[in-house]
């Protein structure tokens, strides 16, 4: 099958990743893929890092007409849209060319109603990351349910493939005098919570001292900036450590004791499944898409912004071996059955086929 994607993020988040390891199974599949994103971006430069078809573009008519071009000539039978901005413009390529659309929504705020009446005047299915993304658009935008499906985010199980030099390397680097690791993946963004994990370390020290928290993620300048005043106002330069982005996560994942991510308004934060199927327990906020993957079998939910409540439960892990052990063994095992990359790939094909099979009857 022949798909066209869109996405026209400038930075590149944990949606991007997402996209990218769903186009790699979809292409293992044997189906032909090319990309349109914004031209000088760095997903541009993770596409052709990973050697998939891209077309990239300036937001010109000189760009909108090479784009008419190529969907005239290469006849796409799906349209994928990643993006909210670009879900607009998409769906009015579909309906120019005759092509169903799919939209993929991993945020939880409403569509806007100009979407929303394109939607239902074209050949579209809503893939939701999670209940409360598909709740959002029933109750707000009044989608019939049927329009909807959910297909939960998941990894590329090569992803798993850790590199032990570099495991040994970063436990010299931070586990020397068997020290605890908590560690944070997720931008820099003010609704990441990462403020309030440097204010749980803050606690965490007054009852255990053996531990650093690895923050890892760019993002917002002014946000870094911020993190990085609170952490010496609160005079934790040796528990608290912003790593910024980095291409061993995984390995980082590998050696941590606990993973912790305060998000407050996540629809499906991916960094809590990476944790996971690396068998890391997780904490989060009982908010958002995040009940949706943490059981009490592989880590603890706590109110939003009870930062209390969170410290004790970290402490409780990183004190309490046999626990932790526990919770770790299970978390890969529950990773694996709720989390299938297989599954999540076979679901999205799924949609792409009925999608066909109603375009070329109806």
């Amino acid at each position: 099958m022949k798909i066209l994607h869109i996405n026209g993020a400038k930075c590149l988040g944990g949606g991007e990743f997402r996209t990218i390891e769903l186009l790699k199974g979809l292409i293992s599949r044997g189906h032909q893929i090319y990309v349109l994103c914004r031209k000088n971006t760095l997903l541009e430069k993770e596409l052709e890092k990973n050697e998939i078809n891209y077309i990239s573009y300036h937001l010109s008519l000189i760009s909108f007409f090479k784009i008419l071009k190529f969907l005239n000539d290469w006849k796409p039978q799906i349209i994928h849209i990643h993006t909210g901005r670009e879900y607009f413009i998409g769906i009015f390529l579909g309906i120019l060319f005759d092509i169903p659309v799919v939209i993929h929504r991993r945020l939880i705020s409403p569509l806007k109603w100009s979407t929303k009446i394109i939607v239902n005047l074209w050949k579209t299915k809503i893939i939701a990351v999670s209940k409360i993304v598909k709740n959002t658009l029933i109750k707000v935008n009044k989608f019939k349910e049927n329009r909807i499906e959910i297909v939960y985010n998941a990894v590329l199980p090569q992803r798993f493939i850790i590199d032990k030099q570099r495991v040994e390397k970063l436990e010299k680097e931070y586990k020397s005098g068997d020290k605890k690791i908590i560690i944070s993946v997720g931008h820099l963004y003010p609704t990441k919570g990462h403020s309030q994990l440097i204010k749980v370390a803050d606690l965490i020290r007054k009852k255990f001292e053996n531990f650093v928290v690895l923050v890892v993620g760019d993002g917002d300048i002014k946000e870094r900036i911020k993190l990085e005043n609170l952490i010496s106002q609160l005079k934790l330069k040796n528990y608290v450590k912003l790593l910024g982005r980095r291409d061993d996560v995984i390995e980082l994942l590998t050696i941590a004791d606990c993973f912790v991510l305060l998000s407050y308004e996540d629809p499906f934060p991916g960094a809590f499944i990476e944790a996971l199927h690396c068998g890391v327990p997780v904490i989060g906020y009982n908010i958002g898409g995040i009940p949706e993957i943490v059981s009490p079998e592989v880590g603890f939910l706590v109110p939003p912004f009870d930062i209390c409540l969170v410290a004790e439960k970290i402490v409780a892990l990183l004190t309490n071996e046999t626990i932790r052990k526990q919770m770790a063994l299970k978390a890969k095992e529950y990773a694996k059955e709720k989390f299938s990359f297989e599954r999540m790939v076979n679901n999205v094909e799924r949609i792409y086929f009925s999608l066909v099979s109603m375009s070329k009857h109806g």
